[in-house]
């Protein structure tokens, strides 16, 4: 017996509904990274990349930093961004 054999024309209706929604996601997805690389391009840091306050610290970025936390490691090291917290590192990143 098929996978379809029931009722072939809901199951491919369901099929390509989710394709259409993945690659409705995977378009917006690409949107947003155009947009960011875009930002990057006229020199605007987009806080994509950071290391969190760890006793001991794993990695030399971590360095100095108190509980709570985040210092922004995008780049070469031109960022000197540090958020005191998860809610303003997202809300930085939303900013943009």
């Amino acid at each position: 017996m098929s996978y379809f054999a029931d009722d072939y024309g809901t199951d491919t209706e369901a099929i390509e509904t989710l394709q259409r929604d993945a690659d409705l996601e995977q378009t917006a997805m690409e949107r947003e990274g155009n947009r960011l690389a875009a930002l990057r391009a006229k020199g605007i840091c987009t806080h994509s990349s950071g290391v969190m306050y760890r006793d001991p610290p794993v990695y030399p970025e971590q360095a100095g930093l108190r509980p709570g936390q985040t210092r922004c490691t995008e780049g070469t090291g031109g960022c000197t961004f540090v958020a005191n917290s998860d809610e303003e590192w997202n809300a930085t990143q939303d900013a943009l």
